[in-house]
């Protein structure tokens, strides 16, 4: 795919939009094509305000995801990837820190990247994800859980 001029498009950046929820977050991406592999790589980092009121929740994170796509970088994908957040969360009532917690996770999902107009993307995805959570002040016992995943990305190739 090129941008009408000849050149190639091999990368791509994103925002999610369901992570800017009133401005209490973001979720940015960053997509190069793997021309050999006939695969995107993209690597992803998440900051946002978990809670409010009277406690503060912070969550910030990386993570990388692999996508095949049937033509570059545009139309059907299917991707999977990993993620490790750290969430920290401040009692103010206490005026402490409760003990920050570790996920680390993996995602399966598939979508469509719509080009409209120029290099405009817009990605709708669904699928699933799976993570582990841990203690990290050691009191409560490590958990699994999953659940499933929901996405709408905005962005631009070039």
């Amino acid at each position: 795919m090129s941008n009408g001029l000849g050149i190639a498009i091999a990368n791509a950046l994103s925002l999610a939009v369901p992570s800017l929820d009133a401005g209490r977050g973001v979720e940015a991406s960053y997509e190069r094509w793997l021309d050999h592999q006939d695969l995107a790589a993209s690597g992803i980092v998440t900051f946002r305000e978990t809670a409010t009121g009277d406690y503060t929740g912070w969550r910030g994170g990386l993570g990388g995801e692999l996508r095949m796509y049937r033509q570059r970088m545009r139309g059907w994908f299917a991707g999977a990837g990993l993620y490790v957040d750290g969430d920290f969360t401040h009692d103010h009532a206490d005026g402490r820190w409760i003990d920050p917690t570790l996920e680390v996770g993996v995602t399966v999902r598939g979508g469509y990247r719509w080009v409209p107009w120029r290099q405009l993307a817009i990605t709708p995805s669904v699928g699933v994800a799976v993570h582990h959570d841990i203690d990290l002040g050691g009191r409560l016992p490590a958990w699994t859980r999953g659940g499933g995943v929901v996405g709408l990305d905005v962005g631009w190739l070039f």
